[in-house]
């Protein structure tokens, strides 16, 4: 320690210091009395003091030396791939660890052992289990680097390969002190041909060309000719040859075909093994395509035509996927065209117009259900101003409603849909109810009702048959309504929405997205695609998620965007660890699923298609270190340059005076101490 002054001293300070304080000692003596008067001279006496020292700047010099001790940090690779090398066993590595670790404490040696893979964790002792996704050199680098101050050297025992992160080798120039390697495992690559992806729509019509993009990655000394098959149920629909260059390079094969059947169709795309090929259960991955018919054809029932009827024919002409045979009932018993075509003819649809408007006969009934069965056929009821509830009587069990005996309103009343609002209650025209009925089961769903509580819009399912009625006769006032709007309103919606779920086009039924496979490596990418085969647009209003669950808890969300230059949606993550996967899609700020499904995730394939020494790279690491590395036979030689290592550091303090803030908060409260007795006393 060491105190001096950083402004000199002369004679005339000390003089009027000296002066000072036999002064201040002599009005002590004469004013023994005055107790209060002596404390004012005391805390005067300090201040002035205190003044005098910041005056002087006075400096208090602390300097001291120690010495520090360094560790060593070993950091051990808990990657994927160390499991699978055939020498040294995990076993031995652990062994190994277990005796370098035992031998650094018989000689004293301070240490930090670390293991890693796709994250950096502490640990007390080697505990190897090979688990880890990936292989990230690079925060082990970032760690020594972070650590360097207290860092005798570091040691770190992998095989080398990088699969996640930078190459670590620029952050390691950087530091002063060895880092030796022990590298574990043989120098040759192991072999091994996959399925990376494959890229088909999800949807097409039955008349459009799928093209099927398949990429295949060879991974190790290939140089092989092998072949790439497309297999429909089985059945053999395409085959080609290709030569693999190994080393991780990646083939493209494309597939182009026509699906002859409709609904969906399942494919698998095959590729031949190679010789020692570690894995070839990702030698084969399969897909579907849902098929849509390119064509429906619908079949419109007019009892007498009125109103309703040009507008619901030129709203079907107006699909291009629906051919329309329309018979107008001219008797009771004749139609035009004759209806014996209808019965010959099998449709998807048939809309019943403003029909009947006299109860069916049983025999039409009859023949009707078994029509509908045997079609497979929607049958969806539109109510016409001819019509009540009386006219329905025998078809209410095809339909699947009940009608209710009610007295007739013979005014237009206000409507809304059940659910949300879907469009603005000012596009909601009153209208005109002639039919009355509720749905005969649970199955029954109300889509929209009048304000006295009357089903207006219902729909049922029963099995595969869908049935659908609008009770109002006012449908064409939705229509005209709806051409003075600026954008489509009530009828539209109504219109495609029935349209829609009747021949089961809509999005809730049809599988637009799928993932690139059904069988991923833990930690590889994921991606999943969706495409709408009808229509060119700019990208939709509402966003679309995708939800992974796990044993039916939530474990991440995710985004799909859609790419308007490819005319389809595309997203991706990170698959997790092995398992079974169930997924969710559907729209933002909605609890609905448009579709749902599940894939498998297996151990990690991302490091074990890489299970070879990289004695480049950590050779690389200890000669710009100035280290050594070892092969792991020869790890017990690197103890010979494994020795306790010490830091000695020169640590001094200053301390000035008339920087210190103690000193004048001091000074300030003596000062207001003085100022309160003489208050109390009366003086100024």
């Amino acid at each position: 320690m060491h105190f001096s002054f950083l402004h000199e001293t002369d004679l005339i300070l000390w003089v009027i210091l000296f002066m000072g304080v036999g002064l201040t000692f002599f009005l002590y003596k004469i004013l023994s009395n005055e107790r209060w008067y002596q404390l004012l001279l005391s805390i005067r006496a300090i201040v002035l003091l205190l003044l005098i020292i910041l005056l002087l700047n006075p400096v208090l010099n602390f300097s001291g030396e120690k010495e520090k001790e360094l560790k060593w940090a070993i950091f051990v690779d808990n990657s994927a791939s160390i499991k699978y090398h055939q020498t040294p066993s995990i076993h031995a590595i652990q062994s190994g660890i277990n005796s370098l670790t035992n031998r650094l404490t018989e000689k004293n040696i301070p240490y930090d052992l670390y293991q890693f893979a796709d994250k950096i964790n502490k640990l007390n002792g080697p505990n190897l289990e090979g688990k880890g996704v990936t292989t990230n050199l690079g925060i082990v680098s970032e760690k020594i680097i972070q650590d360097k101050n207290d860092l005798a050297g570091a040691v770190i025992i992998s095989d080398g390969l990088i699969t996640e992160g930078k190459n670590p080798l620029r952050e390691f120039q950087q530091l002063n002190f060895p880092v030796h390697t022990i590298g574990i495992g043989e120098g040759s690559e192991l072999v091994d041909v996959a399925i990376q992806s494959i890229d088909v729509p999800t949807v097409v019509l039955k008349s459009d060309g799928v093209n099927v993009n398949v990429t295949v990655q060879s991974l190790g000394n290939i140089s092989d000719r092998l072949s790439v098959s497309l297999y429909a149920s089985g059945q053999l629909l395409g085959s080609k040859h290709i030569r693999l260059s190994g080393l991780g390079s990646k083939k493209e094969i494309n597939f182009r075909f026509r699906p002859k059947d409709i609904g969906k169709q399942n494919y698998e795309v095959r590729v031949s093994s190679v010789e020692d090929e570690i894995n070839i259960q990702n030698n084969r991955q399969q897909f579907n395509i849902l098929v849509l018919k390119d064509r429906y054809k619908v079949a419109l029932l007019t009892g007498s035509p009125n109103k309703n009827t040009g507008v619901l024919k030129r709203m079907l002409n107006q699909n291009p996927r629906i051919h329309l045979d329309h018979f107008v009932r001219m008797t009771e018993t004749r139609f035009r065209p004759g209806i014996k075509s209808f019965w010959e003819t099998p449709y998807e649809l048939i809309i019943f117009e403003n029909y009947p408007i006299k109860p069916l006969s049983s025999n039409f009934v009859r023949i009707l259900g078994k029509k509908v069965l045997s079609n497979q056929a929607a049958l969806f009821l539109i109510s016409g101003p001819n019509q009540s509830n009386a006219s329905l009587k025998g078809i209410t069990s095809i339909l699947g409603v009940t009608i209710l005996d009610t007295i007739i309103e013979t005014k237009s009343v206000f409507w809304d849909f059940t659910d949300e609002k879907l469009v603005d209650d000012s596009e909601l025209p009153p209208l005109l109810q002639n039919i009355y009925m509720t749905g005969q089961s649970s199955r029954s769903d109300t889509l929209a009702i009048t304000e006295m509580d009357w089903p207006l819009w219902i729909r049922n399912q029963h099995g595969n048959i869908r049935t659908m009625v609008w009770t109002s006769p006012g449908l064409n006032t939705l229509y005209s309504y709806e051409q003075k709007l600026p954008e489509p309103g009530a009828f539209s919606f109504i219109w495609l929405q029935s349209i829609s779920w009747l021949l089961k086009t809509g999005g809730e039924h049809e599988n637009f997205f799928r993932l690139n496979k059904d069988r991923f490596q833990q930690g590889e990418m994921v991606q999943i695609s969706g495409n709408q085969p009808f229509e060119q647009s700019s990208e939709p209003k509402r966003n679309v998620m995708i939800t992974l669950f796990h044993d039916s808890n939530e474990i991440l969300m995710r985004d799909i965007l859609f790419n308007i230059e490819e005319q389809r949606w595309m997203g991706e993550f990170r698959a997790p660890g092995p398992g079974e996967y169930q997924y969710s899609i559907h729209f933002e700020l909605e609890n609905e699923p448009i579709q749902t499904g599940s894939f498998q995730v297996l151990e990690s394939q991302i490091e074990l298609n890489q299970v070879f020494l990289n004695k480049k790279l950590l050779t690389s690491i200890s000669n710009e270190t100035d280290g050594q590395y070892l092969p792991w036979a020869s790890r017990d030689s690197l103890l010979i340059k494994l020795n306790p290592k010490v830091r000695r550091e020169f640590k001094a303090n200053i301390i000035k005076f008339n920087e210190s803030k103690i000193l004048l908060f001091i000074i300030i409260l003596l000062l207001c101490i003085e100022w309160i007795i003489r208050r109390r006393r009366g003086l100024t």
